[in-house]
């Protein structure tokens, strides 16, 4: 009899015994699962933080790039000593057409901006002009590396031939193209404000012997 309740008492101490590692084994897997559940919780916090991020920054970039444009193009343009305003009158009072163009080669871009003071769905560079019609046009040349060379925001030359040049004129009927004369510029003024693919914006003031000009563009992009 004694030997049977030893056996009994040797039995209930291994299945304790065996219950007790068995729940010490399933509590440490537990307390190891929990831990990889929260290491992994916080790689994809750390994660969605860093792509949250990510999208301002892209989101500041773009914001950056995209710059200002005015609510509209305006035009301020007169002749100084009558020259052309005489022989025919020109009012800027209402914009008309507008066109950009883009002209890639290595190194070097070429941007061209006409603002009429007329409507026309005609290329403005040589569309035939009739009485009080004219062409306000600026000549970019955008000088980098690469091609295509990017146009960026920021100011423009003027008055001399350097990288980053702009040279404007006046269009008139006839033929005729008013140049503004580079030694004569008082006031040279040229700032490109926002480029995207749809549409160029800036602002400008430039005053020379026989011209003053000044104003703002948002022009589109033509393809």
């Amino acid at each position: 009899m004694k030997k049977i309740l030893n056996l009994v008492l040797i039995i209930f101490i291994i299945t304790a015994l065996a219950g007790f590692s068995f729940a010490c084994g399933a509590q440490e897997s537990a307390g190891e699962e929990s831990q990889a559940a929260e290491e992994q919780a916080e790689e994809t916090t750390a994660a969605a933080e860093d792509t949250t991020a990510a999208e301002e920054t892209k989101d500041e970039t773009v914001a950056q790039a995209a710059g200002e444009c005015p609510a509209a193009t305006s035009v301020q343009l007169e002749s100084t000593n009558g020259a052309y305003s005489d022989r025919m009158p020109i009012s800027w009072d209402s914009i008309g057409a507008q066109q950009a163009y883009l002209s890639h080669s290595t190194n070097n871009t070429g941007l061209f901006i006409y603002i009429a003071n007329f409507e026309t769905t005609e290329n403005l560079k040589d569309v035939a002009l009739s009485e009080g019609q004219a062409v306000l046009q600026f000549t970019v040349t955008v000088v980098g590396e690469g091609d295509p060379v990017p146009v960026s925001v920021g100011t423009y030359n003027v008055k001399e031939w350097v990288d980053n040049y702009v040279s404007a004129g006046i269009r008139l009927t006839g033929g005729t193209t008013v140049s503004l004369s580079n030694s004569s510029i008082d006031t040279a003024e040229f700032e490109i404000t926002s480029v995207s693919d749809t549409e160029i914006c800036g602002k400008f003031s430039i005053t020379e012997k026989w011209t003053k000009m000044s104003g703002e563009f948002k022009v589109p992009v033509m393809k």
